[in-house]
């Protein structure tokens, strides 16, 4: 079927394939977690490259109070994000740029990601990402660029964002 709007139908269908990937995991495919990874580049790059601005004027504080998850510098070193806007933008950058490493549950299982950008040869930040906050960072960030996209709708109510946590019929095995 043919999109009608390019930058929200791209979105939707990359979420749509993630739910679709997960609910059919397995320990030899298809993996979950690259589904994910591959995700964040269709569903968060291009709504983000149109309204940086509109993300760079929440901050994280209200971020997290509307059900963004919490996303903490691992390193003391590493910079502070100076806001929404600043935390896509890096998160975007480590995925885009390769600049990502699977944390192992068990010998077979990821629990999370390692991200991290590089300026010159140079760390500048990092985090490590449970599977399952990486996810709902995916889903919080759809949520409200839908919203960007469409303000007159009846719900928008600005930053406020509600969205379906991973459904707990979705293969757990991580991969």
């Amino acid at each position: 079927m043919m999109p009608f709007e390019p930058l929200r139908d791209i979105m939707h269908r990359t979420m749509e394939n993630l739910r679709f990937i997960e609910a059919r995991a397995t320990s030899r495919g298809p993996f979950e977690v690259t589904q994910l990874l591959n995700s964040f580049l269709g569903a968060l790059a291009h709504p983000w490259e149109k309204y940086r601005k509109e993300f760079a004027a929440v901050t994280i504080a209200d971020a997290e109070a509307a059900g963004w998850p919490r996303i903490t510098k691992e390193m003391p070193t590493d910079a502070d994000p100076a806001n929404l806007g600043d935390l896509i933008r890096l998160i975007r950058n480590s995925i885009a740029h390769g600049n990502f490493a699977f944390e192992p549950k068990y010998a077979r299982e990821i629990k999370g990601l390692r991200i991290w950008n590089e300026h010159r040869g140079t760390r500048t930040w990092g985090a490590v990402v449970t599977v399952e906050d990486m996810r709902r960072f995916l889903e919080a960030f759809v949520a409200y660029s839908d919203k960007l996209m469409d303000p007159k709708e009846e719900n928008f109510s600005g930053l406020i964002v509600v969205f379906e946590p991973r459904s707990p019929s979705a293969a757990s095995v991580n991969r």
